[in-house]
């Protein structure tokens, strides 16, 4: 069930270091996650995580390098899933949860949505935090930040789907179709485009 929940929140470029600035962190994350060959990628996010921190030592207060870190953190995760990542997902809450104290716009309300993705797909209590209750609470927040936003529109289709509002849920598939991708983030948005299209084809498919 973990391991689901991780890669729900996620889903040959040679390893080499880098060094990432604050603007340049989203298009380095979209690489290595879905562009990257999988056994390289743990090793790309544990870099990209520690340069992430190093850039927070310098700007303690910047809401968007403590919601990257929490994304890069629960990416990193989803690689080796196991009962020991729960607690670095607990922090990650925290760091979401400071961002949003910071700045809630930060990042067109990014820190809401993986807030939402968290509770939405985490085991509950006692395992962890996971409540769906505040998942649909953090998705409307997203929603209400980033009305165009690709993820958050396929995320929340999800979640409808899972709770079985296939109507809901297939206005919110439409729309990611419809939606222009992040430039920084291609890969990103290619994957989810062609993964709503699968699930719109399967509830189409269902109403005949």
């Amino acid at each position: 069930m973990l391991r689901t929940a991780l890669l729900v929140l996620l889903l040959a470029v040679p390893f080499q270091a880098f060094a990432v600035s604050a603007d340049r962190i989203g298009a380095r994350w979209d690489e290595i996650t879905y562009h990257w060959p999988k056994a390289r990628r743990e090793a790309g996010l544990t870099r990209l995580l520690a340069e992430i921190r190093a850039l927070r030592q310098r700007q303690p207060d910047q809401a968007d390098l403590l919601i990257w870190e929490a994304i890069v953190t629960v990416s990193r995760a989803s690689l080796s899933p196991n009962l020991s990542v729960l607690g670095q997902l607990k922090q990650t809450r925290k760091l979401l949860e400071q961002a949003i104290a910071l700045d809630p716009r930060a990042l067109d309300g990014a820190a809401y949505l993986t807030l939402a993705c968290l509770y939405y797909k985490l085991p509950g209590w006692p395992l962890s935090f996971g409540d769906r209750h505040k998942a649909e609470i953090y998705f409307r927040k997203a929603l209400a930040l980033n009305p165009d936003g690709i993820e958050t529109h396929y995320y929340y289709a999800r979640y409808l789907h899972d709770r079985g509002e296939t109507a809901a849920a297939r206005a919110h598939f439409e729309k990611v179709l419809q939606l222009s991708g992040d430039p920084d983030q291609p890969y990103l948005a290619q994957r989810l485009k062609r993964k709503a299209a699968q699930k719109l084809g399967r509830l189409l498919a269902s109403r005949s």
